[in-house]
């Protein structure tokens, strides 16, 4: 019969399409088979790519919530932070009013899928997470990527935005800026020295996250809904992949 086709033919095809936004007749093109064979490759890859975990400076990868919570020991460990940010990425509107208003992103006025990512203070993803409905608060994601009881548990320095400063008022270790849009202009001194440190090591994390935001699928995902999640997840392990892989000593 028809011989299969290699691994690295399908992945180019897949990252044509998440990263570079192309067709699937297009990424076919761009690597040679059909755009049939794209979406076969989509089907097969998505999941696995999204097991895979995402790839660390030194070669290993972190796959899940235990390997995230063993890295962060190291990190308290060694005094560093992390950062938790939020990201959405637009999908096509679904039919009825019922599926839409699930769907409507009231900060982004747009039907968004929402996410979380978790970096270091230097741009290095650790743990990417998402897929679940615009309507969602900060505070719920949270408790749906299963992150508090990983933060709670190993007590690492988090940097968070005001969407968390509910959360932040009763945990020692998140810090979140003061004051908001109707308070600032009653800060005091110390406190808006303490906005202007924490909004610097934010802009580091900034970085992780434009990775992933020039990936035209977390820009906005033309596809099926219910793969969203998986494409969040296989999007953020071939960021990682591209970034780290080759640097690994052999």
């Amino acid at each position: 019969g028809t011989p299969p086709l290699p691994l690295e033919i399908r992945l180019d095809a897949v990252a044509a399409v998440l990263l570079d936004g192309l067709s699937y007749r297009r990424a076919g093109r761009m690597v040679g088979i059909s755009k049939t064979e794209v979406g076969d490759s989509l089907d097969l890859l998505l999941g696995p790519l999204g097991d895979l975990g995402f790839c660390q400076p030194d070669g290993t990868l972190v796959t899940t919530l235990d390997d995230l919570r063993a890295l962060l020991v190291e990190m308290t460990q060694a005094g560093e932070a992390v950062v938790v940010d939020g990201l959405a990425t637009r999908v096509q509107r679904p039919r009825g009013w019922a599926n839409q208003k699930v769907l409507y992103d009231a900060k982004r006025h747009t039907h968004t899928a929402q996410g979380l990512a978790i970096s270091t203070i230097h741009g290095d993803l650790l743990w990417l997470d998402g897929g679940w409905p615009g309507c969602c608060h900060e505070h719920e994601l949270i408790d749906l990527a299963g992150l508090g009881e990983v933060l709670d548990a190993v007590e690492v320095a988090s940097l968070l935005d005001r969407g968390f400063r509910g959360m932040a008022k009763t945990r020692e270790h998140w810090h979140a800026p003061v004051g908001d849009r109707k308070t600032k202009d009653r800060l005091t001194g110390e406190q808006r020295a303490y906005n202007r440190l924490q909004a610097g090591l934010r802009a580091l994390v900034e970085q992780s996250i434009a990775h992933l935001a020039n990936a035209w699928a977390l820009r906005r995902w033309r596809g099926l809904l219910y793969r969203v999640r998986a494409v969040f997840r296989a999007t953020g392990a071939l960021v990682c992949l591209g970034r780290w892989l080759h640097r690994v000593p052999t």
